[in-house]
């Protein structure tokens, strides 16, 4: 096998058990207000089962049949579902939430004006209504379309927003003491692509073609390029091969790699001409200056294949005489390590700045660096929001980014 296998079954069984506790609360929930019977109630439920297997099927699809129409179309079918859902769900939670903590204030304030406690719960069931009272209610039944509508307007906005060809983001990278030589130097990068289920060969002809344009001195993948094996995706990530740059294109590897068969991947791509890094550099002359291009492993790489260890140090050696320090590092965490090597610069990814609602909320709870451009200690770290989107084809506040950094001399 090209993957693990054990590693996909425990994946899409733990994913499959998470859909179903959040669909079928929310669920719960939105049809509280109505009064359904049996009938309604079972066709219900079996829809509810059958949205559920809908994401971990079509993934499974896309791991072994080759693309057909129909396969594209349950394939978008089930990741732009999951993504509505995943707003939806979010959004009842939040209104749960926000009624719970309500009543409790209700009924703190009642307590405080010296009301017994049956009187507050009382003027507390007469405002918001028993479960009894809240089914037959017109609010409580407005709330469930209200909610409804509000996911499906921002699960279309997000479609839209995440199948367009990403933007161009400039960001000026100032350095002190920079070398003349190196002043203006560009670099573009590119990061979590994801072709798969839905990202193919003509999303990436249509960044290549935008990053050509930059015309940069290099080009950076920061990881995450594919969600599939070697054999189903070669042709759609052929369009590499036609990257432009004065100096070449390089790339490391992101967690997805490993779950895609890595070292197949691996050969690939430098099979298109891609400088693939695993810890290793190359030092580049530039204008009589010289700029070292490192790149490490993914950050969690070693429990996937023990020997991909990521080591800043060791993709570090040999770069003694280098007037600036790069460092492609899938995920931002690696610059804890790269700091203290002396990077001058790492570029990263992973993080889709959240991608969509609720994860652009929650994502800030797991990563420190999220998105753009931040410092730790004496190293520059710039996120990249990703070039693609992972799962749903949705983008909602984290717009997609092809990334032009040019090094500037701090005057």
């Amino acid at each position: 096998m090209e993957f693990d296998l054990q590693r996909l079954v425990i994946f899409l069984s733990v994913f499959t058990v998470i859909l179903l506790i959040g669909y079928s609360y929310a669920t719960s929930r939105l049809i509280a207000p109505f009064e359904l019977g049996t009938f309604q109630k079972v066709s219900l439920w079996i829809g509810v089962v059958f949205l559920v297997l809908l994401t971990p099927s079509a993934y499974l699809l896309s791991l072994f049949f080759r693309e057909t129409q129909w396969q594209k179309f349950w394939a978008y079918s089930a990741f732009t579902t999951l993504g509505f859902a995943t707003i939806l769900v979010s959004f009842v939670v939040f209104k749960d939430l926000g009624n719970l903590v309500w009543k409790g204030v209700i009924y703190l304030s009642d307590l405080l004006q010296s009301k017994s406690i049956s009187v507050a719960s009382a003027e507390t069931e007469a405002l918001f209504g028993s479960e009894k009272f809240g089914r037959g209610d017109f609010l409580a039944r407005f709330s469930s379309f209200a909610l409804l509508g509000l996911a499906g307007g921002l699960t279309a906005f997000g479609f839209y927003q995440a199948k367009k060809t990403p933007t161009v983001k400039h960001v000026k990278i100032k350095v002190k003491d920079l070398p003349d030589g190196l002043n203006g130097f560009k670099i573009a990068q590119l990061s979590d692509i994801h072709i798969g289920p839905t990202i193919k060969g003509n999303f990436l002809e249509g960044v290549v073609s935008k990053t050509n344009s930059l015309e940069p001195d290099i080009v950076a993948i920061t990881g995450d390029l594919v969600d599939g094996t070697v054999n189903m995706l070669k042709h759609h990530v052929s369009p590499l091969k036609n990257l432009e740059s004065k100096y070449g294109t390089f790339f490391v590897t992101g967690n997805h790699e490993y779950y895609s068969g890595v070292i197949a991947w691996i050969r690939e791509l430098e099979d298109l001409g891609i400088n693939v890094l695993l810890n290793q550099n190359k030092l580049i002359d530039h204008n009589g200056a010289k700029i070292a291009v490192a790149g490490v492993t993914d950050y969690k790489a070693h429990t996937v294949i023990p020997g991909h260890r990521t080591d800043p140090k060791q993709a570090s050696l040999g770069t003694e005489s280098a007037h600036y320090k790069v460092l492609l590092a899938h995920q931002p965490n690696s610059i804890f390590e790269a700091a203290k090597v002396g990077y001058d610069l790492q570029l990263s990814g992973h993080t889709h700045g959240g991608q969509y609602f609720p994860g652009n909320v929650f994502i800030h709870l797991f990563q420190k660096f999220v998105a753009g451009l931040s410092k730790w200690e004496e190293t520059q770290l710039y996120v990249s929001r990703g070039t693609g989107y992972w799962g749903p084809p949705l983008r909602i506040g984290a717009p997609s980014e092809i990334t032009l950094l040019v090094l500037e001399k701090q005057s």
